[in-house]
């Protein structure tokens, strides 16, 4: 059965939250997605021997750290230097030009607006996770920010949409982090200002959002990776190794 269910998707490793598959969701082109390609997830800071292990025996080749350099300082990626996985670390803060971002992008204040920041600012990175992907195209990768929401799932969103996966399964799986960190929300909460816990949201409206500027702007995801530099036969090797 290539089809999944969300149950079947979610990776149940103790240290590891929000760790899921992207696997076994209907193209709109009557593909499905693979299973043991891509995986999303929070950090892998605190993995013990054993969660390691579980990876490995998961298939897990490939780790992409979409983490700035200060969050990397305080919490170590422990598969940096691991010699059974192949590590990746693409500062999804690093955003280089903001001279070409206009003003009204750059100046958001909310979630919606940041992910529409991201798109526009971090397209050099967002290029190179991409790269990698492409580098790595018999390998099952795992790609990771801190809590796997919001930089994670603007990479989750782009792989769906460039092989034609429905909205409402894009957006679903963007809203399923709400269930998968909610023991850790408690701690996020105090750690932000009342006035920023609306970052901390998974809200399906922030997907929706991403999807239609996206749609909006660029055509699909397909038109955005060509934008930032991809080519078409790039972009039809990646969609290849990824649908069944």
């Amino acid at each position: 059965m290539l089809q999944l269910t969300n149950e079947e998707r979610l990776i149940k490793i103790p240290n590891l939250k929000n760790c899921r598959d992207l696997g076994g969701y209907e193209t709109q082109s009557g593909y499905y997605t693979k299973a043991h390609k891509y995986l999303r997830s929070s950090n892998v800071a605190t993995l013990t021997s054993k969660d390691l292990d579980a990876l490995l025996d998961y298939g897990v080749d490939v780790v992409v750290d979409l983490r700035g350099s200060f969050e990397q300082s305080k919490q170590p990626n422990q598969l940096i230097d691991f010699e059974q996985i192949s590590y990746y670390h693409v500062d999804m803060l690093d955003l280089g030009r903001l001279e070409d971002v206009d003003d009204s992008i750059k100046n958001y204040d909310e979630l919606t607006g940041y992910y529409r920041f991201v798109v526009e600012a971090a397209k050099g990175q967002i290029k190179k996770v991409f790269e990698i992907f492409l580098k790595h195209q018999d390998d099952t990768i795992l790609f990771h920010c801190s809590q796997g929401k919001d930089r994670t799932g603007i990479i989750a969103a782009l792989l769906m949409d460039l092989v034609g996966c429905f909205e409402y399964d894009i957006v679903k799986n963007y809203s399923e982090t709400a269930t998968h960190i909610a023991q850790m929300m408690p701690y996020l909460e105090d750690l932000v200002e009342d006035g920023n816990k609306q970052y901390l949201s998974s809200h399906p409206n922030n997907m929706i959002f991403l999807l239609g500027y996206l749609y909006e702007n660029y055509g699909s995801a397909r038109g955005y990776l060509m934008d930032i530099g991809l080519s078409e036969d790039q972009i039809d090797q990646l969609v290849e190794s990824f649908v069944i």
